[in-house]
């Protein structure tokens, strides 16, 4: 569901210096810069697998008397989810002058029932964004200053001044999706050999650290001696990056052999019996390094306690009325406007939502019986699985019927709010046949605090065999970047069990 995100960040290995196009298959030695147009290919994998490709094209136009640069880029990704083939597009496209300045940007998402449309233009200190899903269009204003660049800034970076072993550099982009912006730090480190479509080419190993919505993500690029980006790996799933031929790139396309569900899956070292309806779970959870206690939430539900650098234990409370209390330590976290409001993900004023709920709950008024209500409501009203959409609004899902976890998830925060009880989404892990996968379920604001609840199951709250890594309203620029803490953990983490009530 998150890939949306990994595809975009990870479709980095483009340039807009201008190379011939028959120097795609290895670093070229010609003069790059005789060339105007050009158009090049990438071959994307995950953990070793290939999951698809990227084209981006470059364009000098000429508008109203002006030399401009269009940028077109195209990433498509097909993996499995649960065994069911999902597919995602992604598209990013900027309007720039030669020297970089963004003019005008659009991203498209394709990876539910309708894309998600985001479209921006510079305006004086300013860049104005509109996103547009199912139903809603909202819109959004960020500060712009000269040194921030489009979708292809780092790379844009890279080919204007190439870097040196032992430089470093930073670099601020706007983020497809997100109207956010990445604050990267290149670290160049040395010359390296690396093979490219069966030739060996030497290559400057530059390591660079992303920063985007208080997430870090690292990982490593490798350039030529003009800039020119051949190759690039993140840390996040091991995805990679590689130039290639058009005919390579395209040669397949299909959904393969990687399960997005289950090759990421964590397996825990015993059997949890009846984990929905436990009271308290207390996990050790371990990354190899990395901090867990950075990633894990706190909050009510759940106690995190550092144990050393790569060790976390992590106490997991169930909230229903009757149970003991909650986290102790938890701080104070009232929802805010946001967490009440309809947005582009949760549209709580769509008539069919509204009307959804209204029939869920009816005339109840006390407030655990009404999210009881809701939970079951939201369970019902998807009468079919589907993971052939990574990632559908409450709109789609009202409509279509259909949906996982996350379309459980956002149809009942959607439900919540149309009937005033502040909702949101949490992001984490949940148990199944002895071990972790990836998980959406929905918090509500009850009697003073964040109480978990999940549609997928129905079972009147959750108990603690779901652990929280982050919560969302979905909003503005959260909506997307709030998956980077699972993909930031995938495959990467071991949990034992210590003991369970």
């Amino acid at each position: 569901m998150f890939l949306l995100w990994l595809a975009a960040g990870g479709a980095g290995c483009r340039s807009r210096h201008e190379v011939p196009l028959a120097d795609a298959a290895g670093p070229a030695t010609t003069n790059r810069a005789a060339a105007a147009d050009r158009e090049i290919w990438e071959v994307a994998s995950i953990q070793g697998v290939r999951v698809g490709y990227s084209r981006t094209t470059i364009r000098r136009v000429l508008q109203e008397g002006r030399s401009l640069v269009v940028l077109e880029g195209l990433t498509h990704i097909a993996l499995r989810r649960f065994g069911t083939p999902m597919t995602m597009k992604i598209r990013s496209d900027s309007t720039e002058t030669p020297d970089g300045q963004l003019i005008a940007c659009e991203s498209v998402i394709d990876q539910g029932t309708t894309p998600v449309v985001t479209r921006g233009r510079t305006v004086g200190n300013e860049l104005q964004l509109e996103t547009t899903t199912a139903g809603k269009t909202t819109t959004a204003r960020i500060p712009w200053t000269s040194d921030c660049g489009g979708f292809y800034a780092l790379q844009q970076s890279l080919s204007r001044s190439p870097m040196q072993p032992g430089q470093e550099r930073t670099v601020r982009a706007l983020e497809p999706g997100t109207s956010q912006i990445s604050v990267t730090v290149l670290a160049a480190r040395r010359w390296e050999p690396v093979e490219l479509s069966g030739k060996t080419a030497e290559l400057l190993r530059i390591d660079n650290t992303t920063t985007l919505d208080g997430q870090t993500i690292r990982g490593s690029l490798w350039a030529d001696r003009e800039g020119e980006i051949w190759k690039s790996r993140t840390d996040m799933l091991n995805i990679e990056m590689r130039r290639t031929t058009k005919e390579e790139a395209l040669r397949a396309t299909e959904p393969g052999e990687l399960d997005f569900a289950w090759n990421v899956a964590i397996p825990v070292d015993r059997a949890l019996a009846q984990p929905h309806a436990t009271k308290r779970v207390r996990y050790r959870v371990r990354w190899e390094g990395r901090n867990p206690a950075e990633v894990f939430a706190s909050g009510p539900s759940q106690q995190v306690r550092p144990v050393d650098a790569h060790t976390a234990e992590v106490t997991v409370l169930a909230i229903r009325p009757g149970l003991p209390g909650a986290n102790p330590d938890a701080k104070n976290d009232p929802p805010t406007a946001k967490d009440r409001e309809a947005n582009n993900w949760i549209q709580s004023d769509d008539p069919r939502i509204v009307g959804a709920a209204e029939e869920a709950a009816d005339d109840l008024k006390d407030p655990w019986a009404l999210a009881v209500a809701l939970e079951r409501a939201a369970r019902s009203r998807i009468a079919r699985p589907g993971f052939s959409q990574a990632f559908d609004t409450a709109a789609d899902v009202i409509r279509s019927g259909e949906g996982d976890c996350t379309e459980h998830a956002v149809l009942l925060a959607a439900m919540a709010r149309a009937r005033g009880i502040p909702a949101r989404v949490a992001i984490g892990l949940v148990y199944h046949k002895q071990s972790f996968v990836y998980h959406m379920w929905t918090e509500l604001y009850l009697e003073g605090r964040w109480t978990a609840m999940d549609a997928t199951l129905a079972q009147g709250g959750i108990g603690a065999a779901h652990l929280k890594l982050v919560h969302s309203n979905l909003a503005g620029a959260s909506a997307l970047s709030c998956f980077l803490p699972v993909a930031q953990v995938a495959g990467r983490l071991t949990v034992e069990i210590l003991e369970a009530e």
